[in-house]
């Protein structure tokens, strides 16, 4: 196996075989269901794309949802995959693009840095992402379709569903899932909230204007209650100068922020807790 790592992304190549406003800044989500056991090809079975390890049986197209099992270190590690429900079995992630390859050489070469490409914008706008390319074997290219699967996954937790334009107008994010540049409108339920994601032409609440990490000795309870200060203290005073916004600041559950997400999403609204129509632009764009 060849593993490729820079910065943020993990590629790998498998080759021969605050405040009393009403707003919460912790959410609840469903619980995740179990991943299914680790596969192997029988001896005189069908070619796998991706070989043994990944162990799937059909090439990824793109939209899958999938769930990871990594068999080492996460995104140094090939995982062992399994293609699953996006709304209701909380993936680990989704499956951006495929890219074609002319032949199996140029996969080896070049599919895993094409994979960064097409899927940098999206890594780069979700909170807690990292991109993962699974190339196709030698001996599974043809299985493959030529592809080289092109993954977002969630760095430390799952991202809970789909990912960028892969959603809904109207679905239900969870803060994994919440981009720079969403707008979604804030609905109070008894266990928290819910923020279904609207276009941003029409009536929302909040719009997602970036992510601070958290200190690192910072406890979930304490990153909850001032979750809103740390991001004002970021972004208020290009977003938010005068007293017609605000800003706000999101993060995920005590179980998610364990396991390392531990960064905060921050939103800018009205302060009068009206609805915005029309997005706001970026602090000192034309």
């Amino acid at each position: 196996m060849l593993v490729i790592v820079g910065g943020a992304w993990g590629v790998a190549s498998l080759i021969g075989g605050d405040g009393d406003d009403g707003k919460n800044s912790a959410a609840t989500k469903k619980s995740a269901s179990p991943s299914g056991s680790r596969s192997s090809a029988a001896p005189t079975g069908p070619v796998l794309p991706y070989g043994d390890v990944v162990g799937l049986g059909r090439p990824l197209e793109t939209g899958d949802c999938v769930k990871a099992v990594w068999s080492g270190t996460p995104f140094e590690s090939a995982p062992n995959l399994g293609v699953v429900d996006c709304a209701n079995d909380w993936p680990d992630g989704q499956v951006v693009a495929v890219d074609t390859a002319t032949d199996y050489a140029d996969a080896r070469a070049r599919g895993a840095r094409r994979c960064e490409s097409q899927s940098r914008a999206v890594v780069d706008a979700l909170p807690d992402a990292a991109g993962y390319a699974v190339v196709p074997t030698r001996e599974g290219f043809a299985a493959a379709d030529s592809g080289t699967a092109c993954l977002v996954l969630g760095r430390h937790a799952a991202i809970g569903g789909e990912v960028g334009s892969f959603r809904d107008a109207g679905s239900n994010l969870w803060v994994g899932q919440m981009s720079v540049g969403d707008c979604w409108e804030y609905v109070e339920v008894e266990n928290g909230y819910k923020a279904p994601l609207t276009d941003c032409a029409k009536p929302h609440t909040d719009q997602v204007i970036g992510v601070v990490q958290a200190p690192g000795t910072m406890s979930f309870k304490k990153a909850s209650e001032n979750a809103t200060k740390l991001c004002g203290n970021k972004f208020e005073s290009t977003w938010a100068p005068g007293s017609e916004r605000v800003v706000y600041g999101w993060v995920a559950d005590q179980d998610d922020w364990d396991r390392g997400f531990s960064r905060v999403v921050c939103t800018v609204s009205r302060s009068d807790n009206t609805k915005t129509t029309g997005k706001i632009p970026v602090p000192g764009s034309v």
